[in-house]
């Protein structure tokens, strides 16, 4: 190779080395301690990148884009009719719809209670999406 840029090469060859050596040290012994402190003591940073999920209200009917959700007095069962033009549409809206019921209910699971799903869109939805798994 041409001798200048061999020297060229070594000295961003030798650059690179010792900036990634300094960043990997600052991370290892500066950064990364602080912020398992931090999440230790319970000062988690004030602007979350995703917004929690809960329902706007915990009074029946709870309205969406995406489902209803009806509590019927005289059966004792929540009706959650859910729209979604597919399969994975309907899955996606069910899994929100079961969240919202959850968060209203304020329930971990919903297996001790009658809940109800429906196809606004009368898709023929297999049986595994339709119960909940207890």
């Amino acid at each position: 190779m041409n001798p200048v840029i061999d020297k060229i090469y070594t000295g961003v060859v030798q650059f690179s080395l010792v900036s990634l050596t300094i960043a990997l040290a600052w991370f290892a012994f500066i950064y990364y301690p602080r912020v398992v402190n931090d999440y230790r003591t319970g000062n988690f940073p004030k602007k979350l990148a995703v917004a929690p999920v809960s329902a706007a209200s915990k009074q029946f009917p709870i309205e969406t884009n995406a489902y209803r959700i009806v509590f019927g007095k005289s059966s004792d069962t929540y009706y959650v009719f859910i729209n979604g033009n597919n399969l994975d549409a309907y899955v996606n809206n069910r899994n929100s719809a079961r969240l919202a019921l959850k968060t209203a209910l304020s329930m971990d699971n919903l297996c001790t209670i009658s809940v109800i799903y429906v196809s606004n869109a009368l898709l023929s939805v297999p049986q595994r999406f339709n119960s909940e798994p207890c």
